[in-house]
């Protein structure tokens, strides 16, 4: 029996498990795998898809399911299995050729479990794909790529996203969520999708107790599982982020991840 035995922390990984150069810190990674090995149970709980966050599963001592695509997929590396999937539905065809027409050379991303393709490749696609270390396919049309889709990706200036959520969210805010996940970084998911719903899906699954449940992250997109369970934010992350942790620690270049281990020591000694 180890002191965090039943104990589930889920991470976001840009800017919170990883500094801002996409780097796991030999001290992040030192405290993971203590963690992991007095019984803890760790996961992450990110906007990557399956395709992009595999680079880096290698070198992340994950011990329960991963939760990708802002919760709409949890994937099992250890038995090599899906035990949650929510693709896009309602009207997001039509959603996104209306999207696309007001708002013509927008770099867009549609996203499946393993395998990104992207329409009005731009300098922000780049930094994206570059970031996750994701292979791509550069399509002219959606139809080139039928769905199912898991999530879409509008990827610009800030400003031309701001737009595009003014114009997006009246017309199909019923449906969709539109958030942002970064600066360059707006995406599209069904209403009710998102990091929380994904963590209460593997809490649900592993049968834990919300209360042994932790969660951290650094941006809009990881608001939603701070609020409902106990929560760090980098100190490197959003005010909003900040705000809604229950434990604001270092940054994610000072190793912010073991700032937090060493948190749930204290709790748990």
């Amino acid at each position: 029996m180890g002191i965090f035995d039943g104990v589930l922390l889920a991470v976001d990984v840009d800017g919170t498990l990883l500094n801002h150069q996409s780097e796991l810190t030999a001290p992040v990674r030192a405290a993971l795998t203590s963690f992991v090995e007095r019984g803890g149970l760790f996961t992450v709980a990110t906007g990557r898809s399956f395709a992009g966050f595999s680079a880096l599963r290698p070198s992340v001592p994950l011990n329960a399911p991963a939760i990708l695509s802002n919760g709409a997929y949890i994937y099992d590396y250890a038995s090599e299995s899906v035990k949650h999937a929510r693709w896009l539905s309602g009207p997001f065809e039509e959603a996104l050729h209306d999207i696309l027409t007001a708002f013509p050379g927008l770099g867009t991303e549609l996203h499946w479990p393993d395998r990104v393709a992207i329409m009005n490749y731009n300098r922000w696609n780049e930094a994206h794909m570059t970031s996750v270390r994701c292979n791509y396919q550069a399509i002219r049309d959606p139809g080139e790529t039928p769905p199912p889709w898991l999530k879409l990706l509008f990827v610009d200036e800030h400003e031309v996203l701001r737009e595009v959520s003014n114009y997006a969210v009246p017309k199909y805010g019923q449906y969709f969520s539109f958030f942002f996940s970064g600066s360059h970084l707006l995406e599209m998911q069904n209403c009710g999708v998102d990091k929380a719903e994904g963590v209460k899906a593997l809490v649900d699954l592993l049968s834990l107790d919300p209360w042994n449940v932790y969660t951290a992250g650094d941006a809009g997109n990881d608001l939603g599982m701070m609020r409902a369970y106990t929560s760090f934010a980098p100190a490197s992350g959003t005010e909003e982020a900040r705000a809604a942790a229950d434990f604001v620690v270092d940054s994610c270049e000072n190793h912010a991840v073991a700032d937090m281990i060493r948190i749930l020591e204290e709790r748990y000694k």
